[in-house]
C-alpha cells in the first residue's frame, strides 16, 4: 500500500463504494456478529444450537419448499424501495440481538439446504421434488 494512501486515511467516497458493493456481506456479518454475542447474553448457546440442528435436518428433508421460500422472501425485499430495504435491514439487526436463535435457525436451514444441493449436484443427482418423491414409493 501506498505510504501516502495511509497518511491520509481513506475517503468518504472509498467508504460509499465499499458499503454499495458489499452491503449484503457487511448485513449478513452484522446478523450473524450480534446473533452470536447475544446468544449468550440471553439465551445460552444450547437454544442456538438445537434450532441450528433443526433447521439443518429441516434443510435437508425440504430442499424445494426452502428453495421457494427463501427465493420469495429475497425477491420481495429487492423490489422494495432503497429505504423500506434499509428499515428491513434494522429489522434483521433487531431481531439478531433480542432473538438470536430464530438467526440460527435459519443459519441451520441453508446449511441444510447447501449440504444437500452440493452432495446432490457431486453424485449427480437432481434435488427431489415432491412428486418425484411420492413415485418412488
Amino acid at each position: 500500500m501506498d505510504k501516502n494512501k495511509l497518511k491520509e486515511g481513506v475517503s468518504i467516497k472509498e467508504i460509499e463504494g465499499f458499503g454499495k458493493k458489499y452491503r449484503f456481506e457487511i448485513f449478513f456479518l452484522a446478523y450473524f456478529i450480534l446473533a452470536s454475542f447475544f446468544t449468550f447474553l440471553f439465551f445460552g448457546a444450547s437454544w442456538s444450537i438445537y434450532l441450528a440442528g433443526l433447521g439443518g435436518i429441516l434443510g435437508v428433508f425440504l430442499p424445494r419448499k426452502l428453495e421457494k421460500a427463501s427465493q420469495a422472501c429475497f425477491r420481495f425485499v429487492f423490489k422494495q424501495e432503497r429505504i423500506t430495504q434499509i428499515i428491513l435491514g434494522i429489522v434483521g439487526v433487531i431481531v439478531s440481538i433480542f432473538l438470536p436463535p430464530l438467526i440460527f435457525f435459519m443459519l441451520g436451514l441453508m446449511g441444510g439446504f447447501g449440504v444437500f444441493t452440493t452432495a446432490s449436484g457431486v453424485h449427480g443427482t437432481k434435488v427431489h421434488t415432491e412428486e418425484h418423491h411420492h413415485e418412488e414409493f
